[in-house]
């Protein structure tokens, strides 16, 4: 009787069995996740196509007050900001962590440490080509400045 559970015992003290169950665990959430997203996104629909049927005009989606809400470029500034921004948090903090992992690499006397630094240089090249993109929405809008201001004709001729 005891070999037939023997089986039972070796999966249950398999090294596998904590990575397997939490890759099962995540599928799990991820695929319950979806269904249930889905499940709503029915539901909402039924509940619009309802309201149709009884004349009643169905309240604007989440994505159609988005769409209508949203000014994708409305501020050319607020924008140019962000992005230079964005690129000196990467750039200051990869140089940071480059800082960081060459003095750990000094102290600890472990040359395999450095390649924290050579990882950090992914982000310190993603925070420069911020830098050169806010540089260069800075140009062209600093040249569309001055187009405008040259080009200005007097309001009785722009009609």
């Amino acid at each position: 009787m005891h070999e037939m559970f023997s089986g039972a015992g070796d999966i249950a003290n398999s090294p596998f069995i904590v990575p397997v169950a939490g890759c099962f665990m995540i599928a799990t959430i991820v695929v319950a996740g979806n269904w249930s997203s889905a499940r709503k996104r029915e539901i909402e629909s039924q509940e619009r196509l309802a309201a149709i049927a009884r004349g009643i005009v169905p309240p604007p989606t989440r994505e159609e007050l988005e769409m209508t809400s949203s000014r994708p470029s409305a501020n050319r500034s607020n924008r140019y900001q962000n992005i230079r921004l964005t690129g000196i948090i990467l750039t200051g903090g990869a140089l940071g962590l480059i800082v960081f992992f060459f003095l750990l690499a000094d102290i600890l006397h472990v040359r395999e440490v450095l390649c924290g630094a050579a990882a950090s240089l992914i982000p310190l090249g993603l925070g420069l080509a911020f830098l050169v993109d806010a540089w260069r929405q800075k140009r062209d809008m600093d040249d569309a400045a001055a187009m405008a201001a040259s080009s200005s004709l007097p309001s009785e001729l722009v009609r």
